[in-house]
């Protein structure tokens, strides 16, 4: 039984932990530091960590030194150190993000970007646009596994001219292996809490012509009881299988193509606040992409022709019958050409035709006909500049046209500076516009007690931000500090009461949204075996109420923020890894009564720590616990989350990695 009765002594003794373990670790750091020249930290933290190149941050990959939008990126080795299972959940740490997940693993797992929902976010799964139109025009993190996963990168700020209708509040890019020279495999298997059952392994194979790599991960659990009540445990299951194929036909032409397909199942308890009871959700997720590159003009005059599709079902039980489903397509074509005026100034235009499809089907109600078949089409011309008029100055300026079937046309802008004013230290500034058109879950659905609106317009805003990045120390510590602002109009609520059918639809709100803030975030290299980073995001969401007053927006937390301490061994063959996020306290909705509560959920602190060692080039053992100081918590209001889990595996590799 879920008992907040115990909470408070509870916080004060987790809070004792981590202040003693943070403790230890700075005595531990400082010895490491002292013990160590700094000459030579510089010299690797410049040898070993090469310029990051931000993918969604231009139509083309751009330098994060060039760039004026905030971005945060989680590299290959960061993500295999944490060894977290979800992907999502290793975002907690990033700033501006913030997570909320419907109970245990496997359950419904909502981003936010500054306190946007989670359907302004638009993610991107190797060059496809992953989010669903038949999940609520949104991408459901809890499906996306940490495997063969190569980096994660965060956009933050609106970036619908660049991207579209879903990019109102950022981006998140998740880009899979390539294989490197040679042949490579690998396999592993790892067990733990409650029925934990993990394997998968990869096939790679690259030369100078081909580039190929298979990957599979299987996932089950018997996982925990959703609701406060009772002891039902809500299980999860998912089968991930990716391919990734590149071949060069000659110096300036290559073809690239990555095929994922995932099947998920998982239980769950429904309700406000939920009740044990016997729902599923059996979900299939396929992302594909073809692209072919040609350059020419010895590569100052590219082109780029792709296609892609994502295609999605959800399936939803209740009592072992199936009682509603859902389903989607999205089919985007492109051709994309930039042109390299000189070495400082290119210019770029890109045309894009995408075509979605929706269906859904249920039982008739009282509310009227569920089934229905939809579909949008919509055209899009794309003009990107990017220039360096001064040697320390890059500038970047984006403008959209869309052409839409059902909201007909909409323009969006984006302009972006970055100046580097001293040999360590940046600034920019970016401000731009963004769009999200009304999913058709709003639009068209008909659920229990939910009645679509099909009169809804589009979500606006525009924002802006100014930030620095400044290194401290020979490049030991680095800091990224953003203000932002922004503002939404025409806000989509998607549970307002209609009076004249007795039930609740959506509709668009009066007046302004506005989301503001200051975001932290922070690299320390404390030794040349020991590293810190670190985040820090203050939020004020808020929106206008039937009374024109404004109010806090919900699942916003005022504070987040994360540390993470990782020490390698000299020989890297050990490496112990902690990390602790802070989740402050937020607003939430009991729908249990009519009219509707507001209630608060209280923070929580989650300390997960990971250990791995090689036994030898081939060989590595590894483990981790999870939540370890047991905290009890709800991210949604009766929706209590995983306790205390420990897990342990074993990973063979072949070949270089």
């Amino acid at each position: 039984m879920f008992d907040r009765k115990s909470l408070g002594s509870r916080r004060v003794a987790a809070a004792g932990q981590i202040a003693l373990a943070l403790a230890v670790a700075t005595l531990a750091a400082t010895g490491i530091a002292h013990a160590e020249e700094a000459a030579a930290e510089a010299a690797a933290s410049r040898n070993d960590r090469p310029e990051t190149l931000l993918v969604r941050a231009a139509r083309l990959p751009l330098p994060a030194s060039h760039s004026g939008s905030s971005a945060s990126v989680l590299g290959r080795e960061e993500l295999e150190r944490r060894q977290s299972a979800s992907v999502g959940e290793l975002l907690r740490s990033l700033p501006g993000v913030a997570m909320s997940r419907a109970g245990v693993v496997g359950s419904k797992s909502d981003l936010r970007l500054r306190g946007g929902e989670a359907n302004h976010v638009l993610v991107f799964v190797d060059g496809v646009e992953a989010n669903d139109p038949a999940g609520g025009g949104q991408f459901n993190f809890a499906h996306l596994l940490n495997s063969g996963i190569e980096s994660v990168e965060v956009l933050r700020g609106p970036q619908s001219a660049l991207w579209g209708s879903d990019a109102l509040s950022g981006v998140v890019n998740i880009e899979t292996r390539r294989a490197a020279p040679g042949f490579h495999s690998d396999v592993f298997a790892e067990g733990g809490s409650d029925a934990w059952r993990r394997f998968g392994g990869s096939l790679a194979y690259a030369d100078e012509r081909l580039n190929a790599r298979l990957g599979i991960d299987r996932l089950a659990t018997d996982g925990n009881n959703i609701s406060r009540r009772g002891n039902e445990d809500d299980g999860y299951e998912n089968l991930t299988t990716h391919l990734g194929l590149g071949y060069r036909l000659t110096g300036a032409f290559r073809v690239e193509t990555a095929l994922r397909y995932t099947d998920a199942s998982n239980e769950f308890d429904a309700g406000s606040p939920p009740s044990d009871n016997d729902r599923e959700t059996d979900s299939q997720r396929l992302y594909g992409r073809v692209a072919a590159h040609l350059d020419t003009l010895d590569g100052r005059w590219t082109h780029r022709f792709s296609y892609a599709l994502t295609d999605t079902d959800n399936d939803n039980h209740s009592d072992g019958a199936r009682n509603s489903s859902t389903a989607a397509k999205v089919k985007l074509a492109g051709y994309q050409t930039r042109f390299a005026l000189t070495e400082e100034h290119a210019l770029t235009a890109a045309f894009e035709s995408q075509q979605e499809e929706w269906g859904q089907r249920a039982q008739a109600s009282i509310f009227g006909d569920p089934n229905h078949d939809e579909e949008m089409r919509t055209r899009s011309w794309i003009f990107e500049y990017q220039g360096q008029p001064l040697s320390a100055l890059w500038l970047q300026a984006s403008l959209r046209r869309d052409d839409n079937s059902d909201f007909g046309d909409k323009s969006t802008g984006r302009v972006s500076a970055a100046w580097r004013v001293a040999d360590r230290t940046k600034l920019r500034s970016a401000w731009g516009t963004g769009i999200k058109n009304p999913t058709f879950t709003e639009r068209f659905g008909y659920y229990t007690h939910f009645i679509g609106n099909s009169r809804l317009e589009p979500e606006e805003s525009r924002g802006w931000e100014v930030g620095v990045d400044q290194s401290l120390f020979g490049e030991r510590l680095e800091l990224s500090l953003t203000w932002f602002d922004e503002r939404l109009e025409d806000e989509i609520n998607g549970f307002a009461y209609d009076p004249v059918h007795g039930g609740f639809t959506a509709v668009n709100k009066p007046g302004e949204s506005r989301r503001k803030g200051l975001e932290l975030g922070g690299f320390w290299r404390l030794g040349q075996s020991l590293d810190l980073r670190f985040s820090y995001t203050r939020l004020d969401a808020s929106e206008q109420d039937a009374s024109g007053r404004q109010g806090d927006e919900i699942r916003r937390p005022e504070h987040v923020a994360s540390a993470n301490l990782n020490w390698i061994s000299p020989a890297r063959r050990v490496n112990l890894n902690l990390n602790i996020d802070y989740n402050g306290r937020q607003g939430d909705t009991d729908f249990s009564s009519w009219p509707s509560r507001p209630v608060e959920l209280d923070d929580f602190t989650l300390v997960s720590v990971a250990g791995s060692y090689r036994l030898s080039d081939q060989w590595q053992l590894f483990a981790r616990v999870e939540n370890a100081l047991d905290e009890d918590y709800e991210e949604i209001f009766g929706y209590v989350a995983p306790d205390r889990a420990v897990y342990a595996g074993i990973r063979y590799r072949f070949g270089e990695r």
